[in-house]
């Protein structure tokens, strides 16, 4: 039952880079870094992953409620956990589809930071990582 839980939250976890915020749109995020993101110093590298992790910011607070859901469900019976990972999975599901638009922009975002030196650095650098964890509440498991 663990490795149908563990594998709900991977799940969500893949679900991670997709949400939508009013305030920073990743699809502008992803349109600025196409523009001007080759000649960005590391400060803007840092504020353009900054911005896409604001704009994932209700899909963190989802994740951490569907953790709570399969942790709550683990006290439970074998046919409650089964239940309720039912019911996780359901919900997952439909929250795939909506942030869908956003994991293609997330996915655009990664391939060109993957190809620059400046962002692809940033992304192997471990203090800025724990610095994005800090600051965006995020759990060990995120990366």
């Amino acid at each position: 039952m663990k490795k149908v839980i563990i594998g709900m939250f991977a799940f969500c976890l893949g679900l991670g880079m997709v949400s939508c915020n009013k305030e920073v749109n990743a699809q502008d995020v992803v349109a600025k870094v196409k523009a001007e993101g080759a000649n960005w110093d590391e400060a803007q590298w840092k504020d353009a992953f900054k911005d896409m992790f604001k704009a994932a910011a209700p899909m963190f607070d989802y994740m951490k409620e569907m953790e709570k859901k399969m942790k709550d469900a683990e006290s439970g019976d074998d046919a409650a956990k089964i239940a309720a990972a039912a019911e996780i999975m359901k919900e997952a599901e439909a929250k795939q589809k909506e942030f869908e638009p956003l994991s293609k922009a997330f996915e655009e975002f990664s391939n060109i930071a993957e190809k620059n030196p400046v962002a692809k650095k940033l992304m192997e650098d471990k203090a800025f990582e724990q610095e994005m964890k800090k600051e965006f509440n995020l759990p060990e498991e995120m990366f």
